[in-house]
């Protein structure tokens, strides 16, 4: 998944589910929200609101007015839940002054404007404050009192519980886990290094408290300061309220959840992203939804389409079997997700102490059937993947990649700059002479639009600068393309064209 470090709106996820869609549809919020004036149901009905609904904040300043307390709750729900523009992150600045959250969310939005002094100062406010505050354990209770106000229970309940939990997991996937990255570009800079490191330092503490998902981008804050600036870990007197969670934090995570050996971390994935699996397999058995769910992006034939056939349908009863191990106890299986960190006991300085594990560690360990479900689930899914990569479309991106490797390779080595054509990597031996740079889907050569170009110095521009393309577009007006991030995709044809206009490449010769 790429970042989003500018403006942005969050997407609109799907319930699967009618009863669940009547229950937060706008009309049916408001009508709950005027026969009440519980302020924790209020806030619960405001956060079951969708993306940009006007209701969300109406019926937050009605919980607001009872609960004075839940006025910076609301700003920052808003700016997780709705998306991120200057007015949201405003708001949350103006209305929690001392909640690092603010701070580095507009230091990634200047950074992806190249104002970067101001971003640094922006991370320099939040790297100040006392902790990251997303709120969850306020929220997340009221959640569960407003369904239990709406009457959701059984499939209905947990298919609500999901949905709120991958919305969640959402804005720590395209802002939080990459809030890293401005710094890790600017540690690159001549005489920056401390306070870049002690910056990430601060940051991926602040992360680590929040959530078991933004303990991921904590880890990865973490890693680069220590292992990629070779930062020590700061002494007490240094940094005297971050030292006892930097300590934690290297600890993380533990052995004690069943790991295989083999495999780092399998299981702790698996749990990370358990929301988003339940999620695809409502998908998945929603009646109105099941051919969009199971259908191949790809066309396939022959052997390929009858192994995805069969792993299509593996994945639908592999999903019904995971909702219907999940309803055993729908709240205790969500909740750690919805919750985030309880907040703990308090150190001598007044900051929260952070635990060693979060509640969804506890869940891995105690509930592993739930867990076996889903394995199960994403196996099948994953045969779906490979046997859709299988195909010509697959076989096709893949190719690309490859080249896309051998010309990262090559820049590594010289200078950060790209070679002047394709013919130089099979010259200097960064691939073998048997490859062919051509498309598997027309046989045409594809397209090389980064000659002689130097890899853009920031992660923002990375992500969307077209290296190599297939100039065929598919039935979505797409191109397949790689990119400067080393990742692949498609992009819409007009908006490769319109880069490549801007770069003066509009008139690309291949290979």
């Amino acid at each position: 998944m790429g970042p989003h470090f500018g403006p942005q709106k969050i997407f609109d996820l799907p319930t699967f589910s009618e009863e669940v869609d009547r229950a937060v549809s706008v009309e049916n919020l408001r009508a709950a929200a005027s026969a009440t004036t519980d302020p924790q149901i209020l806030l619960g009905l405001g956060c079951l609101a969708r993306p940009g609904s006007a209701a969300r904040r109406e019926i937050f300043n009605k919980a607001a007015e009872a609960r004075r307390e839940y006025i910076p709750v609301g700003a920052v729900f808003a700016l997780t839940m709705d998306g991120v523009n200057h007015s949201a992150v405003s708001e949350v600045i103006a209305r929690d002054p001392d909640n690092a959250l603010g701070y580095y969310v507009q230091a990634n939005v200047l950074y992806y404007r190249n104002e970067d002094e101001v971003a640094l100062e922006s991370f320099r406010k939040g790297a100040h404050c006392s902790e990251l505050r997303l709120y969850e354990p306020v929220t997340g209770a009221a959640i569960f009192k407003a369904l239990d106000g709406l009457q959701l229970r059984g499939r209905d309940r947990l298919c609500a519980l999901t949905w709120m939990a991958c919305r969640a997991s959402n804005f720590s996937a395209h802002v939080m886990q990459f809030l890293s990255s401005p710094l890790t570009d600017w540690s690159r800079r001549a005489g920056s290094t401390e306070e870049i490191c002690d910056l990430l330092l601060v940051l991926a503490g602040h992360l680590f408290a929040t959530n078991f998902y933004n303990r991921w981008a904590a880890r990865q804050a973490l890693e680069h300061a220590i292992f990629g600036l070779k930062a020590k870990v700061p002494t007490i007197e240094k940094l005297p309220t971050m030292q006892s969670v930097i300590s934690t934090m290297l600890r993380w995570p533990g052995g004690d959840v069943g790991e295989d050996p083999d495999q780092p971390h399998k299981r702790l994935r698996l749990a990370q992203f358990l929301p988003d699996t339940i999620h695809r397999a409502f998908a998945a058995t929603d009646v109105r939804n099941t051919r969009k769910a199971c259908e191949p992006s790809v066309k396939l034939s022959g052997s390929h389409r009858a192994a995805y056939e069969k792993a299509a349908n593996d994945f639908v009863n592999s999903g019904r079997a995971l909702i219907d191990t999940a309803l055993t106890d729908p709240d205790r299986i969500l909740g750690p997700y919805l919750m985030g960190i309880p907040p703990g006991e308090r150190g001598a300085d007044g900051r929260q102490v952070v635990p060693s594990a979060t509640d969804v560690e506890k869940l891995l360990r105690d509930r592993p059937e739930v867990f076996a479900a889903a394995a199960a689930n994403g196996a099948a899914g994953n045969a779906m993947w490979y046997a859709e990569a299988g195909g010509p479309s697959g076989r096709n991106i893949t190719r690309m990649m490859e080249i896309n490797r051998a010309m990262h390779s090559y820049a590594a080595a010289h200078d950060d700059h790209y070679p002047s054509s394709i013919d130089v990597l099979f010259e200097k031996g960064y691939l073998q002479p048997k490859f062919k740079p051509t498309s598997v889907l027309t046989g045409k050569p594809y397209v090389y639009a980064a000659a002689g170009d130097k890899v853009p110095a920031k992660s923002k521009d990375k992500w969307r600068f077209v290296v190599l393309y297939d100039d065929n577009p598919d039935e979505w007006d797409c191109y397949q393309c790689v990119f400067a991030s080393w990742v692949g995709g498609g992009m819409r044809v007009e908006e490769v064209k319109e880069q490549l206009r801007i770069r003066g490449k509009s008139a690309v010769v291949k290979p």
